[in-house]
C-alpha cells in the first residue's frame, strides 16, 4: 500500500471534518493475513482505505468501526481476533486472554470468521484534531523520504522525525490503558531506475504502489516517457559518466539499470557494481549481459561484485511488454526485500 496516499486520505477526512477511525494491526501470529503495520481507515459513511488482511473479518471490523464512530467513540480499543474454526482464546499468548483485551464480539476469544489458523491484535483508534499535527508531519516525512517514528498510545498518535531510521514495528502491553505501538513510518525503501523509457515508466507505477520511493535518472534531455511519468517521486537529468554520485547506498537501496543502449548500460554498471545496494539489476538479453560483464572484468571490476547483479533482471515469467517486464522486476525485488 502507498503510505503517502493512505495518510493523505486521512488528512483529507480530518480537514473536511469527517470522523475517521484507524484500524491498525499491532501483533499477529500463525497464518494471520494481516501483519503488524497493516492499516485501514474507515469513515462514518463507511468509506474504506487500506487493508488489515481482507475477507469477512475485515468487513465485520469495518461495520464495527462505523458503529463506533456513530456512538462517539473517544478512546482507542484493543481487539483480539482468532482465525480458526475450533480454537479459543487459549490459542493466544496470555495477556490477550485477560479482560484487558477487548474482544471483537461479546465474550472472550470468539472466532473472526476466518480459518487461516492465526491470530491478530488490533487497535481501533478514533483520529481527532489532536492527531492532525502528527499526520501532517508524517506526510511531510514520507514525501521527502525522511526517517521518523510513529507512536500510538491510548492518548493518541505522535510522529517523531529522526536522523536515522529505526527497524520494524514494536508493541508493548502493560495494561488496557498502558500500551505502546511503534513503527518506522517516514522512510521507505528507495528504488533508483537508471533509464526513463517505457519499462522505467511501467516499473515506476508498480513500485510506488508497493511503497517504494522511486527515483528515475536519465541522460537524455527530451524523453517522452520521462514527461509522462507522474508516478516517480523524483526525476532527474544526469550524466551517466557520474551516475555513481546519484545512486544512494544502504540496506534499503535498490537499483535497476535499463538505459537506451548497451554502452550506457556498461558505463553505469561499472560504477554501481561495487556499491552497497540491497539489489542491483540489469535489463537485457543474456548475450548482451555476457558481453558487458566480460568487458568490465577486463577493466578490473571485481568478478564477485558482478556476480551479485541480477541479470537478466526479473523473475523468468516469459514477459514481453513493458508492463509484464515491470511486474517480473517488481516480483524479484520484493523477493529480495522480504528475505530476512
Amino acid at each position: 500500500m502507498n503510505k503517502s496516499s493512505f495518510w493523505e486520505f486521512v488528512r483529507e477526512c480530518q480537514q473536511a471534518g469527517e470522523p475517521v477511525l484507524l484500524l491498525l494491526v499491532v501483533e499477529s501470529g500463525g497464518s494471520s493475513p494481516g501483519k503488524p503495520g497493516f492499516k485501514m481507515a474507515v469513515t462514518a459513511d463507511g468509506l474504506i482505505y487500506g487493508t488489515i488482511g481482507g475477507g469477512i473479518m475485515e468487513r465485520k471490523l469495518a461495520d464495527k468501526a462505523v458503529r463506533l464512530l456513530d456512538s462517539g467513540l473517544e478512546r482507542p480499543q484493543l481487539l483480539k481476533l482468532l482465525h480458526h474454526e475450533n480454537r479459543t482464546a487459549a490459542s493466544v499468548p496470555s495477556w490477550g486472554r485477560t479482560a484487558a483485551s477487548v474482544p471483537l464480539w461479546d465474550g472472550s476469544g470468539k472466532r473472526s470468521g476466518m480459518i487461516c489458523s492465526g491470530w491478530q491484535r488490533l487497535v481501533m483508534l478514533p483520529l481527532t484534531d489532536m492527531d492532525s499535527d502528527a499526520v501532517d508531519s508524517l506526510i511531510f516525512a514520507l514525501k521527502r523520504n525522511r526517517p521518523g517514528r510513529l507512536k500510538i498510545t491510548p492518548a493518541g498518535m505522535e510522529f517523531q522525525p529522526r536522523k536515522t531510521p529505526s527497524a520494524g514495528t514494536a508493541f508493548t502491553f502493560t495494561a488496557n490503558d498502558d500500551w505502546l505501538y511503534q513503527e518506522e513510518a517516514g522512510q521507505r525503501p528507495t528504488l533508483t531506475i537508471i533509464g526513463g523509457g517505457h519499462v522505467g515508466l511501467a516499473l515506476s507505477r508498480v513500485m510506488v504502489d508497493l511503497n517504494f520511493h522511486v527515483v528515475v535518472l536519465d541522460d537524455r534531455p527530451s524523453v517522452a516517457t520521462m514527461s509522462e511519468n507522474s508516478f516517480a517521486n523524483e526525476k532527474r537529468l544526469v550524466s551517466y559518466k557520474s551516475i555513481g554520485r546519484h545512486v544512494s547506498e544502504g540496506g534499503q537501496c535498490y537499483a535497476v539499470i535499463m538505459t537506451f543502449g548497451h554502452q550506457a548500460d556498461e558505463l553505469v554498471l561499472g560504477q554501481l557494481a561495487g556499491k552497497k545496494l540491497r539489489y542491483l539489476g540489469l535489463m537485457g538479453s543474456s548475450a548482451k549481459i555476457a558481453q558487458i560483464v566480460a568487458h568490465l572484468k577486463k577493466k578490473g571490476i571485481a568478478a564477485a561484485s558482478l556476480k551479485k547483479v541480477h541479470a537478466p533482471v526479473g523473475l523468468p515469467i516469459h514477459s514481453h511488454t513493458p508492463e509484464e517486464i515491470a511486474i517480473s522486476i517488481a516480483a524479484e525485488i520484493i523477493q529480495v526485500k522480504n528475505v530476512k
